[in-house]
């Protein structure tokens, strides 16, 4: 829970004050001067939970079901939903930037850990002889995802 003064800042104050931060995020340049600056600003959970609700955040975009999101990133159905609010409200500029991470490759062979992780198949303890309907469609999501493996 963050802790904020009971004491309000003067109007003028806050304005400057964000303008400076919003200044400051903008002129960061690599990837590694970003996360060096919020790994000081931020403890490590802070940056766990921004990371897990921004990953939340395109995992849904990219269609996936709370259970899956659940499942995978060990959130609450709560935060799930909270997210979702979040994201069905956002501005412009967040769907332009979640979108624009849906397209970059790197994020392709997230998705597809990801979905390696969602797929994995339990074993077969009571009847191995028999081959349910979910195998088949777990060992043809497995293909597909080793043919896009393929065409990166």
């Amino acid at each position: 829970m963050p802790q904020v003064s009971k004491y309000k800042l003067d109007k003028d104050v806050e304005k400057r004050l964000f303008e400076l931060f919003w200044r400051s995020l903008t002129r960061l340049g690599s990837t590694d001067e970003t996360a060096e600056f919020f790994s000081d600003l931020l403890t490590s959970t802070e940056e766990l939970m921004l990371a897990k609700r921004y990953t939340i955040a395109v995992l849904l975009t990219k269609g996936y079901p709370p259970k899956h999101i659940h499942d995978t990133l060990n959130v609450s159905y709560t935060t799930i939903g909270t997210v979702a609010g979040w994201l069905k409200n956002s501005k412009p500029a967040t769907k332009k930037i979640i979108d624009r991470h849906l397209k970059d490759e790197s994020w392709g062979h997230f998705f597809d850990k990801i979905e390696e992780v969602l797929g994995a198949v339990p074993p077969l303890t009571a009847y191995p002889h028999q081959k349910p309907a979910i195998y088949k469609q777990r060992y043809l999501d497995s293909r597909a995802r080793s043919s896009r493996s393929v065409l990166r």
